[in-house]
């Protein structure tokens, strides 16, 4: 089987395609069959490695316009796999029926338990790319409310984002002040934590860093937060933050829904509707966690933060299910059963 995904360690899409390439050619090999990485419009993102057999893996966030698409790539494709539940859920709605849900991995050389810091301070991490759809603006909200209760409350984030478009969301919030810049974004989410009141001395802002390199960033932490409204996969950054032996303050809908439970994190449970719209058509519904409860569980966790190592050991356990090698071998068993039916289907073609 061949795998026709970006690669690299900088973002999800190139982390997901170089360990499923090198988990997948450890595998026996499956003639004519390619696995694709699917655009949000469900084709393949490099259409001219188009194979006799073809599987999609896909991750979207609008479940209104994501139906445009599901119908005709029932057709198109042999098989649609989904990054999470939700996902799989709105394939099904759509009419697709040979689909399934494979999660993303976690690499236990690079994210494994690491020593909590000192309790001087009690700091609060929080990772994925900067836009409204990840929910930073909640956790600027939340974290300046922490820190004027909370002299030893600190923000440590890693929001680059590469995409300027992705970026601008944030314009739609409206818990945040937010100034958008075309030509030094990169610069841009420090400055907005500075721009909405935030004591600098007190909130650290991660340059852009290889994969491998973030659980540094995660050990000097002390609990994640994750309000995000909506996620197509498992979030691959919390997962790897849980699996350095951290608990997280975390949404438990759409795709976090798939990996968050009591037992491992503080999941948030008030929601409004947020009906998501580009240019006036209405793309998505997503689940808008509450500022209030936000700050609610980040005091149970600053007051008790005694019982985060404890519910950090279970997150790290919980996450040793998901690995990348176990992600190859589902998607090879799939491979390997439409391989065997195309087969099976040319006999019974040559006897005819």
């Amino acid at each position: 089987m061949k795998v026709s995904m970006p690669a690299g360690a900088m973002h999800g899409w190139g982390i997901a395609g170089s360990y499923l390439e090198r988990e997948i050619s450890k595998l026996p090999v499956i003639e004519g069959v390619t696995l694709h990485c699917m655009t949000n419009t469900l084709a393949p993102l490099r259409p001219e490695n188009w194979d006799s057999i073809n599987i999609g893996y896909c991750f979207f966030e609008d479940s209104i316009e994501i139906l445009n698409f599901t119908r005709n790539a029932a057709r198109k494709w042999d098989f649609i796999v989904a990054g999470s539940k939700w996902c799989e859920y709105q394939l099904r709605i759509g009419g697709v029926k040979n689909t399934c849900t494979i999660l993303q991995g976690i690499d236990p050389t690079n994210f494994h338990p690491v020593p909590y810091p000192a309790n001087d301070r009690f700091v609060v991490f929080s990772g994925g790319k900067f836009e409204l759809r990840k929910g930073q603006d909640l956790v600027i909200a939340a974290m300046k409310v922490m820190m004027q209760r909370h002299r030893d409350v600190f923000l440590s984030c890693s929001w680059t984002n590469q995409w300027p478009f992705s970026l601008a969301t944030m314009k739609s919030s409206p818990y945040i002040t937010y100034q958008h810049d075309e030509e030094d974004f990169l610069d841009l989410p420090g400055r907005c934590v500075l721009d909405n009141g935030l004591d600098p001395a007190r909130v650290a802002v991660h340059p852009l860093v290889n994969n491998t390199l973030m659980r540094e960033i995660f050990a000097g932490s002390h609990v994640g937060l994750f309000p995000n409204r909506c996620e197509g996969g498992n979030n691959m950054v919390m997962c790897e933050y849980m699996a350095c032996g951290r608990s997280v303050i975390a949404s438990d809908t759409s795709g976090h829904a798939d990996v968050i439970n009591s037992d491992i994190a503080y999941p948030l449970t008030r929601y409004r509707p947020m009906v998501v719209a580009t240019q006036g058509v209405q793309t998505g519904v997503w689940e808008e966690p509450q500022v209030e409860e936000i700050i609610e569980l980040l005091e149970l966790a600053y007051l008790n933060r005694g019982e985060l190592p404890d519910k950090g050991a279970l997150a790290a356990r919980e996450m040793e299910k998901l690995s990348w090698s176990a992600a190859a071998r589902q998607f090879h068993y799939i491979a390997t059963r439409l391989a065997n039916q195309a087969e099976l289907a040319r006999m019974q073609l040559d006897a005819c």
